[in-house]
This record gives C-alpha cells, sequence and structure tokens, in this order.
C-alpha cells in the first residue's frame, strides 16, 4: 500500500537519489527540505516526493519525481495535489514551476504556461530558477481563487 506523508530529514537522501536518477536538479533542495515537501512510501521505501518551496504569498513547486517503476499509477497526480492542496490551506496567492519535461502534464493541475517575467521576483530568486533548471525550462502558474470570508452577519450554530 502507497502511504503519502509529510517529508522528515531522514527522507532527504532517498529524495536526493530520486531526484538524480530522474535527472532533476538536487540543488537547493536542502533550503526547503523537509518543511514544504510530501513523499510516498511503499513497505518503508521512498518511491516518490514533491515539495512547494515558500516565498511570500507564493510557491514554487519542485522536486515531482517518482520511481521510474511506479510511475503511471497516479503516485505523481496524488503527491502534487496533497502539495497544492497544502499550498492552498496557508493562504498562497499562486504557485509556480518550471519543467523542460512535463508542460504537457500539468495544465491537467490547473497551471498555465507563462512567461519567466511574469513570476514574481522572490520565485525568480530561487535556486530553481536562478541556477539549477535551465533558460530554457517553461515556467507555469496556478492561481489560487480567494475565498472570500463569510458576512458577519451569518451564525453557524451547532449544539
Amino acid at each position: 500500500m502507497t502511504t503519502l506523508r509529510p517529508a522528515a530529514p531522514e527522507d532527504q537522501p532517498a529524495v536526493r537519489a530520486l531526484l538524480a536518477r530522474a535527472e532533476l536538479p538536487e540543488d537547493g533542495l536542502e533550503d526547503f527540505f523537509p518543511d514544504g515537501y510530501a513523499v510516498a512510501e511503499v513497505d518503508g521505501r521512498i518511491i516518490g516526493a514533491t515539495g512547494i518551496e515558500t516565498y511570500g504569498d507564493d510557491g514554487l513547486l519542485r522536486s515531482a519525481v517518482v520511481a521510474p517503476e511506479w510511475r503511471g499509477r497516479g503516485i505523481g497526480r496524488l503527491l502534487a495535489e496533497e502539495r497544492l492542496s497544502w499550498a492552498r490551506r496557508r493562504g498562497f496567492r499562486a504557485v509556480y514551476l518550471l519543467t523542460t519535461t512535463a508542460e504537457g502534464y500539468f495544465p491537467r493541475l490547473g497551471f498555465v504556461a507563462i512567461g519567466r517575467e511574469e513570476v514574481p521576483s522572490g520565485v525568480q530568486a530561487s535556486r530553481e530558477f536562478s541556477a539549477a533548471c535551465p533558460s530554457s525550462a517553461a515556467a507555469m502558474r496556478l492561481l489560487f481563487t480567494p475565498q472570500p470570508p463569510l458576512p458577519s452577519t451569518w451564525k453557524v450554530m451547532f449544539s
């Protein structure tokens, strides 16, 4: 059975190995790990991970990886959806990402392609944007719709 859980400090070597195996950037992983990361685990073995780095009200989705033998089973989507839900609960305005291989995948989760110049400066200053990913990587954004507060005249009564 596959279990999704928040990442722990001791998960970093396994996540780093998954990223290396998938030829994804490892640079800067330690800056936000384990905060903002979730892992997928089977029988005590880390088989996937995804993280969101925090830059003010914005996030940067990165390190979305699943072991090759576990791909095609929905684990990557579950990890991404879980992290996006995590970002929504924390009140993020938007989540950004860079990709060289999955530009056709992320629109399924609501992301749209944008110009790199549209990414907030805080996210652009991240290691992922400034050094780890090539300038040819596509930038994408998912905007969260703010939830309006309940009118003060509404009363919720539970007994």
